[in-house]
């Protein structure tokens, strides 16, 4: 009989192991019983959980667990079809279910993807569906996002985000589109929503929006490991692949700096850069070379270029704000985005000085939704310390922590405050 505390470090352990895992049972089943029981599928891993947690507390785990969830899950698919009159042409035996921890990383044929997760993304993106509905459908059923996470992403409401996915949803059920992908111009239609859909993944397990944990390291290696796999396929290979997985790489480099022992948030200012992966930083500048082939500036490319100027200074001082800064005006010249403004904004207060950057920033919350976003209220309370207006700065702090669902964040906030009161 297991004693309260083993109890509940199986059912942490067991959060962890769903929370990390259930996008790719998504996919696995997805692959066996069709893209368009998306819903059944979600359901019956939901199932498999509820069933974990009333089991596994109670004996002994098993040897396999994602086996073991997968399986339960793919028993409550079957269960359904049964019910609903649907299994006669299911032959029960044959549906086997992968051994999940085999990760297939060979590109076995120019028109096939070997990925389960990477097969259901591209399934997801297809172009019969709207493209912000692609990418939130992909980071709900691949990434394993909640809606409020999704609704972090895309600065949207959680109603907003619901409605999306439901379109999305109905799109695949309605529109006969199968999970099979097929090889080269039907392929590359989709690549742009996939590297979004891998690019607020990674952008997510950077800046955890919601949790205990200021990052969620398995998010953004995950984004690393599928990008690697589009970027080796001879159909979606390119050079702005090539520049999306630099850009992961130059931000991957810092995340063993960004939180101190306890898991608070550090400041890139106070980092220890000898925290720093140097072999993700080679790897970036392998890739940032391999994204210069061909004619085409696309915005990763630019922010690859902002994230290399980060992890190639020497030290905090020397880093070229300015060129940093042109590197955000020509983003913003193409599609203009209120979140890169916000970044961009930084820039302009390291170039021109903070009164410059709370001028741009009164602008930019006058003129968009940004006053719900805690990091506009955080960068704000950043220059008005910068200035020594602590009274602006702690209101403005005080804002961020009405917004934040990060406790590393919070406890951050609190700090700033406290120093300041």
């Amino acid at each position: 009989m297991m004693s309260s505390v083993e109890k509940t470090h199986v059912s942490e352990s067991l959060d962890h192991l769903f929370r990390h895992q259930a996008g790719q049972m998504v996919s696995v089943l997805s692959r066996i019983f069709g893209v368009e029981k998306i819903d059944m599928i979600e359901d019956a891993v939901q199932d498999a959980l509820v069933t974990a947690l009333q089991k596994w507390p109670y004996g002994e785990p098993p040897d396999n667990p994602r086996a073991w969830l997968t399986q339960v899950a793919k028993n409550r698919v079957l269960d359904r079809l049964r019910r609903d009159k649907k299994s006669d042409s299911i032959d029960e035996e044959s549906v086997e279910v992968p051994d999940l921890s085999d990760q297939m990383l060979d590109i076995h044929f120019s028109s096939e993807l070997s990925e389960d997760q990477l097969k259901m993304i591209f399934a997801s993106c297809h172009p019969a569906i709207a493209s912000d509905s692609q990418v939130a459908l992909t980071l709900k059923t691949v990434g394993g996002f909640s809606v409020p996470e999704i609704a972090a992403a895309y600065l949207a409401s959680e109603d907003a985000v619901t409605k999306m996915l439901s379109r999305a949803k109905a799109k695949l059920r309605s529109g006969g589109i199968r999970l099979e992908i097929p090889a080269g111009d039907v392929l590359k239609p989709r690549l742009e929503a996939a590297m979004r859909v891998l690019y607020l993944m990674f952008n997510e397990g950077y800046s955890a929006s919601a949790g205990e944990a200021l990052v969620r390291r398995d998010l953004c290696f995950e984004a690393i490991r599928l990008a690697r796999i589009i970027a080796d396929h001879p159909v979606t290979t390119a050079p702005k692949v090539n520049a999306l997985i630099a850009l992961f790489c130059f931000q991957a480099a810092r995340l063993a700096a960004r939180s101190d022992d306890r898991g608070d948030l550090v400041l890139l200012s106070e980092q220890d850069r000898s925290l720093w992966d140097k072999r993700l930083i080679a790897e970036g500048l392998e890739h940032f070379q391999r994204s210069a082939a061909g004619d085409e500036l696309s915005d990763y490319h630019l922010e690859a270029e902002i994230a290399s100027c980060y992890a190639l200074a020497d030290g905090f001082e020397t880093i070229n704000w300015r060129r940093i800064l042109n590197c955000y005006d020509t983003l913003q010249s193409g599609k203009f985005s209120p979140v890169v403004e916000l970044n961009r904004i930084i820039a302009v207060g390291k170039v021109n000085g903070p009164e410059r950057a709370l001028e741009e920033l009164s602008q930019l919350g006058e003129n968009y939704l940004m006053t719900s976003f805690n990091f506009f209220h955080l960068t704000r309370a950043y220059f008005f310390a910068e200035l020594g207006q602590n009274s602006q700065a702690t209101d403005a702090y005080q804002k961020a922590a009405d917004l934040t669902r990060n406790d590393a964040v919070g406890r951050f906030i609190q700090k700033k405050v406290a120093a300041l009161t």
